[in-house]
C-alpha cells in the first residue's frame, strides 16, 4: 500500500478516535473554554500525528521491544507473480481530489460573498460597537473582525443581546474555528466523522457565546425567546458566526444545564493516552521491524547447527544453472562469490548488541525486495512455490557475501533469491562493544502464486568454473551425473555446494571437483 494512501487512513483513523472521546467523555459538560481546546487539537493532532517519527526511541526501549515480540509478527516478504492490472488508483486519487477542490472552492466563494456583502454594506457605531450595516434582511453574523447586521430589523434589546452574542465570537477569534473545521471537511470528505466533528466545533462556539450573553447580565429567558423568534431565518453566509446557528434546541438546554464541578476537568486527561496509542500505532512498522529481528535472532540460533558446515567453508564462484527441458536453452543463472576470511581477528557473530541494518530499515529492506525479486516465468509454468529461507553475512564494511540457502524450495526460485541479496546496497553493519563486526543474518523469501497452474518438468545441472563435473550427494547417496538429470526441481528441498579442503576433508579425493549435497523433500505417504 502506497506511503500517501497509509497517511491518509491514519488522519482518518484518528478524526473518528478523537470525536467519539469526545463524544462519550466530554460532550456533555459546560466546560465550553476546555471543549474548543480539544475540538481544535484533534484535527491538529490528526494531521500531524502520522508524521512523528519515533524510530530512535523506540528502538532503545527494552520493555516495548519485549512486549512487541510477543504481540507483533512482521509478515515475510511475499513474491508474486506480476500480473497485468488497470491502476485504478490514479483515476479514485483524480476523483477525490476533483470533490475536495470543489469544496475548498465552495469557501472561497463564501469568502468572496462576505467581502461582497462587506462592501455593499456601511460601518456604523450601534451601542457603542463598530458594525457592517446591510440595509436588507440578513441573519446577524460575524466573521474575524466584523459584526454584519442590519439594525433596522431588530429592536434596541434584541440589538445589545446580538452584539454581545457577536463580540464573543469577534474577540476570541471563532472564525477560525470555523475555517479549519471547513478545510478539515474538504480534504477528509469521505469521513463521516469529520462532519460531525465540525458540527461539535460549531455547537460549542454557540455555546460560548450564548453563556457570555448570560454572563453580561441580560435575562436568559428573553434571550432564549429572541432566539426562538430568529428560528424561522435561514443563513444565507455560512462561512461565519450565525446568531441563530440550529440546532436552538440544544442551546437552550445547554444554558439551562447545571455547570459541571472541577473533579470533570480530570476527565481530559484521559485523551492522552488515547493520542500516546495513536503515536504508536502510527509507527508500528518499526515496532514490527523490532519484533522480526528478535524472531530472525531466535531462527539463526536455531539453523546454526545446520549451517556449521557452511560457517567454516567459503565456497568461491559457484554456478547454478537451471535448465527446462522443454524449451532448450531457456537458462537461469546466478552466480555467488565469497570472502573468504578465515582470521580468529575478525570472528563471525550471530547476535550483537546493535544487528546489522538495511538503508532505511526494515520497511525498506521489504520495498527492495518487492522491487527486485522477479517471479521466474518457468516456475510459474511450473506451479512452483514455497519459502526460501537465506543465510549471508554482513561484513564489518556493511557488504553482504556468504550468500547459502538455509531451506530452498525450487533452484530458479533459490537461485533468483540469491540474486537479488546480492545485488544490495551495503548495509550498516552490526556492532559489538561498539566495533563493527561480521554478522550473519537470516531472510526468508516466500514465492507464492495464485490459482492453479499447469505443472512442467525441469531437470538441474550444477557446474564448476573449470566445466569438471562435480560428486552428486542426495540424500545422503552417492549417484551419477545422469541420474541427477532425472530429479525435478520441484521435489529438492535445498541444495548445499563444498569445494576444496572443505571437500576432500569429508569425501576425499571423489570431492576434488567439489561436492554437490542435495537433500530433497519427504513424499507424504500415498
Amino acid at each position: 500500500m502506497k506511503p500517501e494512501i497509509i497517511f491518509f487512513i491514519k488522519i482518518n483513523v484518528a478524526i473518528a478516535a478523537l470525536y467519539l472521546f469526545y463524544k462519550v467523555f466530554l460532550a456533555k459538560d459546560t466546560f465550553w473554554k476546555s471543549h474548543r481546546l480539544y475540538l481544535l487539537l484533534s484535527i491538529a493532532v490528526a494531521f500531524a500525528y502520522p508524521a512523528l517519527d519515533l524510530t530512535g526511541w523506540l528502538q532503545q526501549q527494552t520493555p516495548v521491544q519485549h512486549i512487541i515480540s510477543n504481540y507483533l509478527t512482521l509478515p515475510e516478504v511475499v513474491i508474486t507473480p506480476e500480473e497485468k492490472k488497470i491502476d485504478l488508483l490514479p483515476l479514485l486519487f483524480g476523483a477525490y481530489g476533483l470533490v475536495s477542490i470543489a469544496l475548498i472552492s465552495k469557501i472561497v466563494l463564501q469568502f468572496f460573498s462576505i467581502m461582497k456583502v462587506r462592501i455593499s454594506g456601511s460601518r456604523q457605531w450601534v451601542n457603542g460597537i463598530r458594525v457592517i450595516a446591510v440595509n436588507r434582511d440578513i441573519t446577524p453574523f460575524s466573521f474575524f473582525g466584523n459584526i454584519y447586521i442590519n439594525p433596522a430589523s431588530h429592536t434596541e434589546k434584541e440589538l445589545e443581546q446580538i452584539l454581545a452574542h457577536e463580540m464573543t465570537h469577534v474577540h476570541q477569534i471563532h472564525s477560525l474555528d470555523v475555517i479549519v473545521s471547513e478545510i478539515a471537511c474538504s480534504l477528509c470528505w469521505i469521513n463521516p466523522f469529520v462532519w460531525l466533528l465540525k458540527n461539535e466545533i460549531r455547537q460549542n462556539l454557540e455555546f460560548l457565546a450564548d453563556h457570555q450573553v448570560i454572563k453580561s447580565g441580560f435575562d436568559s429567558r428573553m434571550y432564549q425567546y429572541h432566539l426562538l423568534q430568529l428560528s424561522y431565518q435561514t443563513p444565507d453566509i455560512k462561512l461565519g458566526n450565525k446568531f441563530n446557528v440550529s440546532p436552538l434546541k440544544k442551546r437552550i438546554m445547554m444554558m439551562n444545564q447545571k455547570k459541571s464541578g472541577k473533579p470533570s476537568v480530570a476527565k481530559y486527561l484521559l485523551a492522552a493516552p488515547l493520542v500516546l496509542s495513536l503515536v504508536l500505532m502510527s509507527n508500528a512498522e518499526v515496532l514490527a521491524s523490532t519484533a522480526k529481528q528478535m524472531m530472525q535472532q531466535q531462527d539463526q540460533l536455531t539453523t546454526q547447527k545446520t549451517a556449521a558446515v557452511q560457517q567454516d567453508n567459503k565456497e568461491k564462484n559457484v554456478e547454478v544453472v537451471v535448465a527446462n527441458t522443454k524449451e532448450n536453452g531457456a537458462k537461469f543463472t546466478a552466480t555467488v562469490v565469497y570472502d573468504k576470511n578465515e582470521s580468529t581477528d575478525d570472528p563471525l557473530f550471530t547476535v550483537v548488541e546493535n544487528m546489522p541494518i538495511f538503508p532505511g530499515g526494515d520497511k525498506a529492506l521489504i520495498k527492495f525486495l518487492s522491487d527486485n525479486v522477479k517471479y521466474p516465468a518457468q516456475s510459474v509454468k511450473d506451479n512452483v512455490q514455497g519459502r526460501v529461507i537465506l543465510q549471508f553475512i554482513v561484513n564489518a564494511d556493511g557488504k553482504i557475501s556468504d550468500v547459502t540457502v538455509v531451506r530452498g524450495v525450487d533452484p530458479l526460485l533459490d537461485a533468483e533469491a540469491i540474486r537479488v541479496v546480492n545485488a544490495m546496497p551495503a548495509w550498516t553493519p552490526g556492532t559489538q562493544r561498539g566495533k563493527a563486526v561480521r554478522v550473519k543474518y537470516t531472510l526468508p523469501i516466500n514465492f507464492r502464486l495464485q490459482g492453479d497452474d499447469k505443472k512442467t518438468e525441469g531437470v538441474i545441472s550444477i557446474n564448476t568454473p573449470d566445466g569438471k563435473q562435480p560428486l552428486f550427494i542426495v540424500d545422503g547417496k552417492e549417484i551419477n551425473h545422469e541420474e541427477m538429470l532425472q530429479i525435478k526441481p520441484a521435489d529438492i528441498q535445498s541444495i548445499d555446494v563444498l569445494k576444496d579442503a572443505s571437500a576432500t576433508a569429508i569425501y576425499g579425493e571423489k570431492g576434488k571437483n567439489g561436492v554437490v549435497k542435495i537433500t530433497l523433500k519427504e513424499k507424504k505417504a500415498q
